[in-house]
């Protein structure tokens, strides 16, 4: 693998904890247990050896006293485009590594394959399953904080465009490159429902 291309201290992190999870009776996912551990912490143990700063990105008290630097929207109910340019707002680095605060199976070796395609003339970098980015497990350049205060302005909330409408320049990393550290692409499994959570613990019973 290249080496890392964004050392710890160009890099702060966050995990965005915004969702309200109706699906799973509208519980904190981030403090949900997998194998004992939660997922905020299963987080954390590979955010924090790389990153200069970890955020957690939400407006919920209840999660702003779980000992990690919460961050709030700037106008609440803009879903993650909000939390990700409070988050640039915050940051003191030019890059910010974003994840979704239910990815349970988040592995170091993914983050880092992220980490290696950074360079003085990408905005972002993200993962592709096929044609479809997963914005919510990717590296931003916060120079890129003015397009998502533009779009937030105009209403254009979609996460995923930032990364597919050409107006960022954007390194993807394919599915092959992701299936070569991460064979099952367990890093972005999410945890929407039940049947997650189960499929979590399965798969993490599997590898050990």
């Amino acid at each position: 693998m290249s080496t890392v291309a964004v050392p710890g201290d160009a890099l702060t992190a966050v995990i965005l904890a915004g969702g309200r999870a109706r699906r799973l009776g509208g519980v904190h996912k981030p403090l949900l247990e997998v194998a004992g551990q939660t997922i905020l912490a299963r987080e954390l143990a590979v955010l924090s050896p790389r990153a200069s700063r970890v955020l957690l990105s939400t407006n919920d008290p209840a999660l702003a006293g779980q000992g990690v630097e919460a961050v709030a929207d700037a106008t609440p109910g803009q879903g993650p485009l909000g939390g990700i340019a409070a988050a640039m707002a915050a940051a003191t680095t030019p890059w910010l590594l974003v994840v979704a605060g239910d990815l349970p199976l988040l592995s170091g070796t993914v983050i880092d394959l992220l980490l290696a395609r950074a360079g003085s003339d990408v905005d972002a970098v993200a993962p592709f399953v096929g044609d479809w980015p997963e914005p919510l497990c990717a590296l931003y350049a916060t120079r890129a904080r003015p397009e998502l205060v533009r779009r937030l302005a105009t209403g254009e909330l979609k996460v995923a465009r930032l990364l597919t409408d050409g107006v960022l320049r954007v390194t993807r990393v394919d599915e092959a490159a992701l299936r070569a550290v991460d064979p099952e692409l367990a890093s972005l499994l999410n945890v929407n429902e039940p049947a997650d959570l189960a499929r979590a613990q399965a798969l993490l019973k599997r590898n050990g």
